[in-house]
């Protein structure tokens, strides 16, 4: 059974198309109010590095099967929206770089080099390009509208169209910024059709 990892997992909209489709999912999001989504492990990012680089270390063997993490790191930090940590800093102090917090993106990319999966995708917003590019050592492989620009290496996706953030909101909910962040199904969708449809050199050598 194909496995996936699905970080900062919010309201699980990355993997919700894996989870429909019968692959093995784990949710690991730190918000107790998500607790209760299906396949969600409340952790936090920083104890899964740790975790795992300890059982690896340990039980290498255990940890060589994951076909596909995807990362969505808070991205508050990150926003161009008027009233953003981001937008704020420029305005009040514009001869000062901004220094975003990027342990989240650091412990992100020490599991996916631990777990080394077959794919994987980091997703955040326009505003972190900049210092995601430079973290990551390359640009975003894929930009979907305005909203989502993916990292990684997978491969390339067509979404059906989706709704916008804007459409998604609901202003007065406890969750509203989970419910902005989720990830559209139609994402996740296009993104399991793509990897089922990637071929290897094993779907073309009989053997």
């Amino acid at each position: 059974m194909p496995k996936m990892l699905d970080l900062f997992s919010g309201l699980g909209g990355a993997s919700q198309a894996f989870v429909n489709a019968g692959w093995e999912v784990l949710r690991i999001e730190n918000n107790p109010l998500l607790g209760e989504v299906p396949h969600t492990k409340l952790m936090c990012i920083f104890e899964l590095r740790d975790w795992l680089e300890n059982m690896i270390f340990r039980y290498p063997e255990n940890f060589q099967d994951i076909d596909l993490i995807w990362a969505s790191p808070p991205c508050d930090e990150f926003s161009l929206a008027y009233n953003a940590a981001h937008s704020n800093w420029l305005r009040e102090n514009p001869s000062e770089p901004y220094q975003p917090d990027m342990q989240p993106l650091d412990a992100t990319m020490d599991i996916i080099r631990m777990l080394k999966p077959r794919f994987w995708v980091v997703e955040n917003v326009r505003g972190a390009s900049t210092f995601f590019t430079k973290k990551i050592g390359s640009k975003p492989r894929q930009i979907l509208g305005n909203a989502q620009f993916l990292w990684g290496n997978f491969p390339l996706i067509s979404p059906a169209e989706y709704p916008t953030k804007a459409q998604v909101d609901k202003r007065h909910d406890p969750l509203r910024a989970n419910i902005r962040a989720k990830i559209p199904i139609e994402i996740s969708e296009a993104l399991l059709a793509a990897i089922v449809m990637q071929k290897s050199i094993f779907d073309w050598v009989e053997v």
